[in-house]
């Protein structure tokens, strides 16, 4: 018999591994929620999911600001 397992969220940034604060909200509304706590993340972007364990871990990338190219 094949087991569900219910996949969790959880976003990084800078080494930090924050809480999904509620699974309801797409990646850019939780982006939105850190962003008030952690302002460097205002304009960040998000890197497509990858799996660990049994959580998605999405990482919050700081824009480089400056960067040619």
């Amino acid at each position: 018999m094949a087991a569900i397992i219910e996949m969790g969220r959880v976003f990084r940034y800078a080494g930090l591994d924050l809480e999904d604060p509620n699974p309801e909200l797409d990646s850019r509304e939780v982006l939105r929620h850190y962003a008030r706590m952690y302002p460097r993340l205002n304009g960040a972007k998000i890197i497509d999911p990858v799996v660990e364990g049994d959580k998605y871990v999405y990482e919050f990338r700081e824009a480089n600001y400056g960067d040619k190219g």
